[in-house]
């Protein structure tokens, strides 16, 4: 279950988001926030449409994030998860708790969706 986002938010936020298409249409997509401070970046709204998925799409996404937030200097990636625990940990994330957030990030943490913290070092 993804945060609602509003089309106003999407739009400033546009150069955050990577997407796959297919046939014109966008079947996947996920964002990328970076924290220079703490040399981290937040992984946000990794999903792919149900009818794509199991074929290395999300897994593809990730990849490319990873990359991106390397080439900005950055030392690891950190997700908020009610759901795809499972798949991030198969990809290397650990758990971690809400103190391991970069303190601009902690003050948003939604305590009604109890989200996962999950951190990778990239």
């Amino acid at each position: 279950v993804l945060v609602r986002r509003s089309r106003e938010q999407l739009e400033l936020e546009l150069d955050r988001f990577v997407v796959i298409e297919r046939d014109g249409d966008i079947i996947g997509c996920a964002a990328l926030y970076p924290y220079p401070e703490s040399q981290s970046a937040e992984l946000a709204a990794l999903v792919v449409h149900p009818a794509y998925q199991r074929g290395g799409r999300a897994g593809r996404l990730l990849s490319f994030l990873e990359l991106r937030a390397r080439s900005m200097g950055l030392k690891s990636l950190f997700l908020l998860s009610t759901q795809t625990m499972a798949f991030f940990k198969e990809k290397g994330f650990v758990a971690e708790n809400i103190s391991a957030l970069p303190t601009e990030r902690q003050a948003l943490y939604n305590f009604k969706r109890n989200s996962k913290i999950y951190r990778k070092w990239i």
